[in-house]
């Protein structure tokens, strides 16, 4: 039988796509009930107008991860807080597609993996953008960050250890350099000691005169990214955790970078 532990532990592999985090930090789990093989995931999401392909995609990436644990032969997804909670709910339950659930709703060339492949660079972008900026900050030059390559980047707790002459220590990046780096797992592009640690999202090295330029464009990302994951947490505590309507702080400050 599946543990609470191993369940959480899959749902931490599941983002909401446009906060580009796991719905495990953003609080959306409300509770997980185990029985036998059968496992009931019910989690709310902060904005009853949520873009319903959003919902979906949490969803469906939930039953899909908790589906993977040894011994799971069942998993029941239940949403609420969102206008079409119900299609959604009986949809993914029962193995259906988004355009199977919504099919006179939904434009038949639309593709949901589409959306998700959006969304995945725009988080690619903006933990880029966080790692290299960063690195502006602790001296380095463009020339010397663009040249890195992943294995001349080492943990040190939760700092970075950039193996400059002489090396370089980021407090507090270790997790940025994780998350960017999932980022590049997800859109398969190299991830081995040997491969430039920072590339276009078509694995192609960035030139130092054009830096600037792409920074501009990332930081957009980045700062959509942390905006709405902000809003989106004060909305989810304002409804349902008004103990935390005064709490101001959010997964989203990490990208917050001058």
């Amino acid at each position: 039988m599946p543990t609470i532990a191993e369940v959480y532990r899959a749902l931490a592999e599941v983002y909401d796509p446009e906060l580009d985090t796991p719905i495990t930090e953003l609080g959306f789990i409300n509770e997980v009930q185990i029985d036998g093989g059968r496992v009931t995931v019910t989690y709310t999401v902060p904005t009853f107008w949520c873009a319903p392909n959003f919902v979906f995609m949490m969803s469906q990436d939930i039953r899909h991860e908790v589906g993977q644990i040894p011994g799971v032969n069942q998993v029941t997804v239940i949403v609420r807080n969102n206008c079409l909670a119900d299609e959604i709910n009986s949809g993914i339950n029962a193995g259906r597609s988004f355009l199977e659930t919504f099919p006179n709703d939904v434009d038949r060339q639309s593709d949901l993996e589409a959306l998700r492949h959006t969304f995945i660079v725009k988080g690619f972008l903006a933990r880029q953008d966080v790692l290299i900026r960063r690195m502006r900050q602790v001296g380095l030059s463009d020339a010397a960050i663009l040249g890195l390559r992943i294995g001349d980047v080492t943990v040190s707790g939760e700092d970075l250890i950039v193996q400059t002459t002489p090396p370089r220590r980021i407090p507090l990046a270790a997790a940025d350099l994780q998350r960017y780096l999932h980022k590049r797992h997800r859109l398969h592009l190299a991830v081995t000691v040997d491969a430039r640690l920072f590339t276009t999202v078509t694995d192609q090295p960035i030139a130092e005169a054009d830096l600037l330029a792409y920074l501009r464009y990332s930081r957009s990302a980045r700062l959509n990214i942390a905006f709405n994951t902000s809003l989106c947490e004060g909305l989810l505590r304002t409804q349902f955790f008004p103990e935390r309507q005064y709490d101001y702080s959010s997964v989203g400050d990490r990208l917050i970078v001058e």
